[in-house]
């Protein structure tokens, strides 16, 4: 384990990386002469010391988090939990099971249950047969909730009750957490337990940049389940394999038929429905560019900035809806799509369409307006799914400008309502979309993209705002968007939190404390039993707002210093430049947590905790290099000190980053990330050829 060693005297802007040596941080500043090699040799000790007293640490909380007295960690929590006297023990014999014997989901969870039990510590050299628990599992029709369920721990057997085998599954994913608290010694409680949202989703954008793997995937799927999720959906743009448009895809790797509909088959197993997602008219870029689509672009960026008109991309983005070979598209398109999902819903997307009307549709628009044509073009898209079998959602965002339209959309449409501000105005929208009638969804995010460690803060503020108003409303679900604007340079494990926060409240909204679910989401799905990797997270995740002097929408201050070339201030100007060295030092001494040693740790949770460490690392880069900056702009310096050591940093983190990409992902679009690694590479290499001249 490495520990942080900063010198507040030493130069900012140097950061070592050192991975072979016990004893050092991964971020050293260069410390030189005698004062130097004294500060070196304390710091080896004080990283002995250190070393040895967090491992005390961990011990000490891994024992308080297993006694059965400890408060219950679960995600999410239920509606109803009552402690009782006693504790049921398990003996060396695994238990009794009564279960109904058709449904594998069922018997897969009571599986791990018995793992787990059986990890845990020893109670005893064996049990008599008529002394071995029993874990009984019984369909109760007259029970009130589908995907309600009852959980009665006693010290002689556990009795769940449900209406539904998805009762059971849940029943048992919480029967699981206990299980990993616990070992083989459970409290007795009875738990009474029903959701506030029938539907729980998580959407995961897989179109800027990362397409996960198989693999990947499926792990994700697990996750899901485990926290009562039952929808998913996977933000497509190009990046599904159309067999009559191989150019769609021919800058990343797509997803194939092969792989959804196994990810679907497997959702249908664990009881969530895996929606169909495909963009069906702005977000057309990708596809756009291409010579071969160009023409069916409603206008090219270069007019729109001649009229003065700010523009989101270099190309073409939303679909010409009054051009007839734009709906043979989106036909032919829809028509190898959806086959593959068995779930009778699709988002038809048609969100942030901000261009319509504003070229070739213009005199269309002049005539009917832009409102009705957009209304127009979701009835095309709905009347098109509809023929496939499948009801339609779409984003919200565009009707908001023409809410006098609402109720001309179709009728079984689910609008979704999106925004990712704490502030979001879910409240005032739930009620507007809940007054005409039509069935909606509040869509708040996991605040992770265009950032490196996350914006937790904003996070739970939306997540809690939007679901706290979707039920106030009688919203139908909460979908929780996880998207990856800008090359999805964040790390899968940096959303897992915020997504698990997201399932807490969409089930019981009243239990919405962020860190009582920070501690849980860590135990279980980054096996922290200490909850200090959870806080070191969590505290990653709001340097974004400690370093900024305000807010910036949608993104952190982080993220965009780190892709800011070196002369350049607009982000630089916004960065509180008299927080920077205690963030460094805040981040660095936190980060130690990411590298802790974690009991019986799986290949994904220590895939998780790398993919923290090197978040971490790119935080502090960051910092480091805004510090050097500032001191160059305000000493007009001609050079940085040791950029060489900076350039062989660089390397090892482009490396790293390389390497921990492609344990969860596809190739895609890999390369763009790495060629923002290049680009500082070849400023440090710059400072470093000036100074030799």
């Amino acid at each position: 384990m490495t520990v942080a060693v900063y010198n507040a005297a030493a130069q900012k802007g140097m950061l070592l990386h050192d991975h072979g040596r016990a004893g050092r941080s991964s971020f050293d500043p260069p410390l030189t002469g005698k004062n130097g090699t004294q500060a070196r040799d304390n710091a080896g000790t004080m990283a002995g010391n250190m070393h040895q007293q967090e491992r005390q640490l961990v011990m000490a909380f891994m024992d308080q988090s297993t006694a059965v007295s400890s408060p219950l960690h679960l995600i999410p929590f239920p509606k109803q939990c009552q402690r009782e006297p006693g504790t049921l023990r398990f003996a060396a014999l695994p238990p009794r099971i009564q279960a109904p014997s058709d449904d594998p989901a069922l018997h897969e969870a009571l599986a791990q249950v018995i793992s787990l039990i059986s990890a845990g510590p020893s109670v005893g050299l064996g049990a008599k047969p008529n002394t071995i628990p029993l874990i009984r599992l019984t369909l109760v029709p007259s029970f009130p909730h589908p995907q309600g369920y009852q959980l009665h721990i006693s010290a002689a057997a556990v009795a769940i009750e449900a209406k539904t085998h998805v009762g059971l599954f849940y029943a048992l994913q919480t029967l699981i957490q206990i299980a990993r608290q616990y070992g083989r010694t459970w409290p007795c409680l009875h738990i009474f337990d029903t959701p506030d949202y029938d539907r729980r989703g998580f959407y995961h954008d897989v179109s800027r940049g990362k397409v996960p793997t198989l693999e990947t995937l499926i792990w994700l799927v697990k996750q899901l389940a485990a926290i009562k999720i039952n929808e998913f959906q996977l933000y497509i743009e190009n990046v599904f394999q159309f067999s009559g448009h191989p150019d769609f895809y021919a800058d990343t790797t797509p997803l194939t038929p092969a792989e959804i509909r196994e990810i679907d088959a497997l959702c249908r197993r664990y009881h969530i429905d895996f929606v169909a997602s495909l963009t069906s008219l702005g977000h057309f870029d990708k596809i756009l560019r291409l010579p071969r689509y160009r023409h069916l672009a409603e206008i090219e960026p270069a007019e729109l900035r001649s009229r003065g008109i700010k523009t989101w991309s270099d190309d073409p983005w939303t679909l010409c809806v009054t051009d007839a070979a734009s709906k043979a598209l989106i036909s032919e398109l829809y028509a190898e799509f959806l086959p593959n999902f068995s779930s009778p819903t699709f988002n038809i997307c048609c969100d942030e369409s901000w261009d319509l009307g504003l070229g070739r549709s213009a005199d269309a628009a002049k005539a009917k307006g832009i409102g009705r044509l957009y209304v127009d073009w979701v009835h095309f898209c709905a009347e098109l799914a509809g023929r496939h079998g499948k009801r339609s959602q779409f984003w919200g965002d565009i009707i908001l400008n023409h809410p006098e339209l609402i109720d001309q959309l179709p009728k079984d449409a689910t609008l979704l309502e999106w925004g990712y501000a704490g502030d979001h105005p879910f409240d005032e929208h739930g009620k507007l979309f809940s007054e005409s009638g039509r069935p909606f969804y509040v869509c708040p995010g996991t605040s992770t993209w265009q950032s490196l460690g996350g914006r937790w803060d904003n996070a739970t503020a939306n997540l809690r705002n939007a679901a706290h108003a979707g039920l106030k409303h009688g919203a139908a679900g909460l979908l929780n968007a996880d998207w990856g604007d800008y090359g999805h340079q964040q790390a899968l494990a940096v959303s897992l939190l915020p997504m698990a926060y997201g399932a807490a409240v969409a089930w019981n909204v009243q239990q919405d404390s962020a860190d009582q679910h920070a501690v849980s989401a860590g135990l279980h799905l980054l096996a922290d039993r200490t909850g200090l990797l959870s806080a070191a997270v969590c505290e990653m995740g709001n340097v974004y707002q400690s370093i900024t002097q305000t807010p910036l929408p949608n993104a952190s201050l982080d993220f965009k210093l780190m892709r800011e070339p070196w002369h350049e201030t607009e982000f630089l100007n916004q960065a509180k430049a008299h927080v920077l060295e205690e963030q460094y030092r805040r981040v660095n001494t936190i980060g130690r947590h990411f590298e802790l040693p974690g009991d019986a740790l799986d290949a994904d949770q220590r895939l998780a905790r790398q993919e923290l460490a090197l978040t971490r690392d790119q935080i502090l880069y960051t910092l480091t290099r805004t510090m050097a900056r500032l001191d160059f702009f305000a000493n007009r310096a001609s050079h940085q000190p040791e950029p060489e050591r900076q350039i062989h940093f660089l390397q090892l983190l482009k490396d790293r980053y390389r390497q921990l990409w492609l344990q969860r992902n596809k190739r895609s679009r890999l390369e763009d990330i790495l060629a923002i690694f290049d680009q500082r590479i070849e400023e440090h290499r710059r400072f470093t050829d000036a100074a030799k001249a």
